[in-house]
């Protein structure tokens, strides 16, 4: 399963919002990621596109199984280096 990295990102930043907050929305993704509504549209696009999230009519996003697994790999392998990160500094 090939995904580029910034696509990752967004996956994670969505798993992120629907853990902490219990909904992601666009403008809060571009808020967590630092970058422009219009780069989260073109982006949730892309990842519509291929099966990774689906849109309410509620504007709320959410992942579908596949999404969901690569934005929780990606998450746990960044909270596994973080533990690592601190026990060794």
């Amino acid at each position: 399963m090939n995904i580029y990295e910034s696509a990752e990102d967004y996956l994670e930043q969505i798993l992120m919002l629907l853990e902490q907050k219990g909904h992601a929305r666009s403008i809060d993704i571009a808020a967590g990621l630092n970058v422009s509504k219009p780069s989260v549209s073109v982006a949730m696009k892309k990842l519509r596109e291929n099966g990774y999230i689906t849109m309410g009519t509620d504007n709320n996003i959410s992942l579908t199984d596949k999404g969901y697994a690569i934005a929780r790999k990606i998450y746990d392998r960044h909270q596994a280096l973080t533990k690592y990160l601190i026990q060794i500094g």
